[in-house]
């Protein structure tokens, strides 16, 4: 392994975890208010125009770093075979897009519930059709994460990528499925800032320990 294959794990690793941060801060933007009870749409309803414009700009701007760092995966699932690695990270970056237009898209919902309130109407009424097309948005982004965890869960179990067989346990299928335990052992202020941006917290924690993990490209 090359001293540029090395850094560009680190490189491409790191572009991830920035990313992450972006959309981390997104995510808060648009609808986290500290002790509040109200559900996402409500909270939006109540933010300021500037917040939420740079809650959604962050999502364009995020999804740059995201899909950059897909090439971080093909590096990692080359000993599978250069096809396998290049199916493999092509559907990671069709996850990270998904993750951009989707944050964009989120949108909709603030405008909406915004526009029926000065009108006098429901924030939850306004803010209906936003949620329809993110939740649709959400169910097609399914489809490659299913692809791409599958493939990174057969490549690092057989032994044919540059993790340690341990590092299946850090797959962000994992990270999500152990959410609802995650949460509930969480309190106060830091479980809804946890709550409020998981999703991508699950991709910021994957490049993370990803990156400390192929920092000196070992191959497992």
């Amino acid at each position: 392994m090359t001293i540029f294959t090395i850094l560009g794990l680190r490189l491409l690793g790191i572009s991830g975890i920035t990313g992450s941060i972006l959309f981390i801060i997104g995510d808060l933007l648009y609808s986290h208010i500290p002790g509040s009870k109200d559900n996402p749409t409500v909270r939006m309803s109540k933010l300021p125009e500037a917040r939420l414009l740079a809650a959604g700009t962050l999502g364009l701007i995020g999804c740059w770093f995201y899909t950059l760092a897909s090439l971080h995966l093909y590096i990692a699932f080359r000993p599978a075979g250069d096809i396998f690695a290049f199916i493999l990270s092509v559907a990671f970056a069709a996850i990270m897009v998904c993750f951009g237009i989707s944050h964009t898209a989120y949108f909709a919902i603030a405008a909406g519930a915004q526009a029926a309130v000065r009108l006098g109407s429901g924030a939850e009424s306004g803010g209906r059709l936003g949620k329809a097309f993110f939740q649709r948005l959400v169910t097609i982004t399914y489809i490659p994460v299913v692809i791409a965890n599958l493939m990174m869960l057969y490549g690092i179990v057989a032994g044919r990528s540059l993790y340690p067989r341990w590092a299946v346990v850090f797959l962000p299928i994992i990270i999500f499925l152990i959410k609802t335990p995650v949460t509930r052992l969480l309190k106060g202020h830091l479980q809804e800032l946890v709550t409020d941006s998981y999703d991508n917290l699950i991709v910021f924690v994957f490049f993370v320990l990803s990156t400390l993990v192929l920092w000196n490209g070992i191959v497992s």
